[in-house]
């Protein structure tokens, strides 16, 4: 389909038809075709129009659609990238959390796997629906409302309205503890390993030794802590680090 001829309903149309023909296919390479086409339509959709960045669809069952379809097509990594991405724009999305964590199962059982979420990543999962941008605005509001408040009890005398000033302060802190706890979060960038296999290097070289007996496989999932001209310098779950190919990883937040 031209994406110049197709508007993005009739991408999501032909994406939904394939992804339903690969269900209904009894025929393993006619499933796994079907799977790529959805695959790849609804990543057509996520992505937009490549000269305008701003005309994707950021949307969590969008991605979670797309990450089922990579599944069924036997991508690995770019299903988790997917599921990732869908936790990013709704961290409390049950289906994205619970496909993820089939999708690891699928790994070989040396390759290290982040640790589920924890308490703070739990309490803030509210937070996770709205930008900085408007966690920063309602933190501002909030904080305006509590001071206007405090003022008007000290210049009027009126207890009541000191008290009543502890919401909008409760909220001003929620808000503004939340916005710094995801951005402490988002100052080491992830990636996942979209390539079938990928050699870790000990350096940013491709002559460097290995640094594992065996190669990395689609699928896992990375810290960057340094790039270097075409190479990036990851650490795995287990603390570990090593040299990837720029083009052997996607990072789960492109933007």
């Amino acid at each position: 389909i031209a994406a110049a001829e197709t508007t993005p309903q009739e991408l999501l149309d032909e994406a939904v038809h394939q992804y339903n023909a690969a269900l209904e296919s009894t025929d393993r390479d006619v499933r796994v075709e079907k799977f790529r086409r959805a695959e790849l339509l609804f990543a057509r959709l996520a992505q937009g129009d490549p000269a305008d960045p701003e005309s994707g669809i950021r949307n969590a069952d969008l991605y979670v659609n797309l990450g089922n379809a990579a599944l069924g097509a036997e991508q690995l990594g770019p299903a988790i990238l997917a599921y990732r991405r869908a936790l990013r724009l709704d961290p409390d999305h049950h289906r994205a959390r619970q496909n993820l964590a089939h999708a690891r199962t699928l790994l070989p059982d040396w390759v290290p796997r982040p640790e589920e979420r924890g308490l703070l990543d739990t309490f803030f999962a509210w937070s996770g629906h709205l930008s900085p941008a408007e966690s920063q605005t309602r933190a501002a509001i909030a904080f305006l409302i509590a001071a206007a408040m405090l003022a008007a009890s000290i210049r009027w005398r009126q207890p009541a309205l000191r008290y009543l000033a502890i919401v909008p302060g409760l909220a001003w802190l929620l808000l503004l503890s939340s916005t710094l706890f995801f951005a402490a979060n988002d100052s080491a960038a992830t990636a996942v390993v979209i390539v079938p296999e990928v050699v870790a290097r000990s350096a940013d070289s491709a002559g460097a030794p290995a640094r594992f007996p065996q190669p990395l496989p689609s699928g896992t999932e990375v810290d960057v802590a340094e790039t270097r001209n075409e190479w990036t310098r990851v650490r795995l779950a287990d603390g570990r680090d090593a040299w990837l190919p720029n083009s052997a990883l996607e990072l789960v937040s492109p933007h």
